[in-house]
């Protein structure tokens, strides 16, 4: 469907033009106002259908599936097989399956939607933080 939209596109641009070179090969006053008026007729709903249908349009939706504790490879493979995209960020601490998703398994996504995966287990936090005050254990130190 975008693509026969886009060849008529072409053409309404080009009959367009045609029309606006005829226009201008007569001799009256407002020859160039005329011909904007025609040019902007002819294609802006053209452009604004166009627009539309490609921005717009409404995409096949699916359902995320459950990744964790596969390999990168196996995740990669099962979220491209159903049209979403796949970024992978590494912790190389521990594992070599997945370890994180988001979003997560069961949502309702449109095709084309970046998944996050995460390899390896999330790094350890070495302190706390309570109030926007380190405790004493976090740094070593007394307050």
């Amino acid at each position: 469907m975008r693509e026969l939209l886009t060849y008529y596109l072409i053409f309404i641009i080009f009959i367009a033009l045609l029309i606006a070179f005829l226009v201008s090969r007569l001799k009256f006053r407002f020859k160039f106002r005329f011909m904007a008026m025609i040019l902007a007729i002819i294609s802006a709903p053209v452009i604004i259908s166009y627009i539309v249908l490609t921005h717009f349009s409404p995409l096949p939706e699916t359902v995320v599936p459950y990744v964790i504790g596969l390999s990168e490879m196996e995740a990669f493979e099962k979220l491209e097989s159903i049209g979403l995209i796949c970024f992978v960020e590494k912790n190389y601490e521990n594992e070599d399956v997945v370890s994180f998703q988001r979003p997560e398994a069961g949502r309702v996504a449109k095709e084309g939607r970046a998944v996050t995966i995460i390899i390896g287990k999330p790094k350890t936090i070495d302190y706390i933080i309570k109030s926007n005050e380190t405790t004493k254990e976090s740094t070593g130190e007394a307050q």
